[in-house]
């Protein structure tokens, strides 16, 4: 038994989606495996919120928190292999492109509007925009777009992009290969506007009168 790895027990599955943060892989694997430590999970994580590969796994119910971050950061590596190339051209570091595809996998949901998206927001970074994205709202205080208010936007979270400038400090989430692939070739537009209403159907603009007759049409 011990020579050929078979200890009678069965793996189970679980399934981490795209753009799950660290609280909600722990919430995922806690509801998978009884003996499963959230705080140790916790504790072991902090600062790799966007290197954990989201994806579909099998761990042995005896399987620590040490090794479940292991595969999950081996799966990342091996994955943002495949980009490192596109990555290098691309000039960026490889911290600013995992951000920005945390980003944008709360974004959109296609690759052509993640290419676009991905497009309008180094845009405007390269201009001095602030990104103004509410996707980050989620991760700061878990409301949606359309549950905001005009006191959230002033919240001092470094995290929040009205207020400041740049890039966050850090991933919001755990972005998938798409996303990755979106942040490192986006496609270049006219663009610097652009919405989702509920359906999550993407509406893209040049500027910003533009914007808000969309804003106003699509989300009211």
């Amino acid at each position: 038994m011990i020579t050929i790895g078979d200890f009678g027990l069965t793996p189970v599955k679980a399934t981490i989606p795209e753009g799950s943060s660290i609280v909600d892989i722990a919430a995922i694997l806690g509801e998978k495996f009884p003996s499963f430590d959230t705080e140790r999970f916790l504790r072991i994580t902090k600062g790799k919120e966007g290197y954990l590969f989201p994806d579909t796994y099998y761990f042995l119910p005896n399987d620590d928190e040490e090794k479940m971050v292991k595969v999950f950061e081996d799966t990342f590596k091996k994955k943002i292999s495949l980009l490192n190339r596109r990555i290098e051209l691309s000039g960026k570091d490889l911290s600013d492109i995992v951000i920005m595809a945390s980003i944008i996998e709360r974004e959109a949901h296609t690759s052509e509007s993640r290419r676009i998206i991905s497009g309008i927001l180094w845009k405007r970074l390269m201009i001095g925009m602030p990104l103004q994205v509410d996707v980050v709202f989620d991760y700061i205080n878990g409301k949606s777009t359309f549950e905001l208010t005009s006191d959230d936007l002033q919240n001092d979270s470094p995290y929040n992009t009205y207020r400041y400038s740049g890039l966050p400090p850090g991933p919001i989430g755990n972005p998938g290969m798409d996303a990755l692939e979106a942040a490192v070739s986006p496609i270049e537009s006219n663009y610097l506007y652009f919405l989702a209403d509920r359906n999550g159907e993407v509406y893209y603009s040049a500027t910003f009168e533009e914007h808000k007759k969309k804003k106003k049409k699509y989300l009211n």
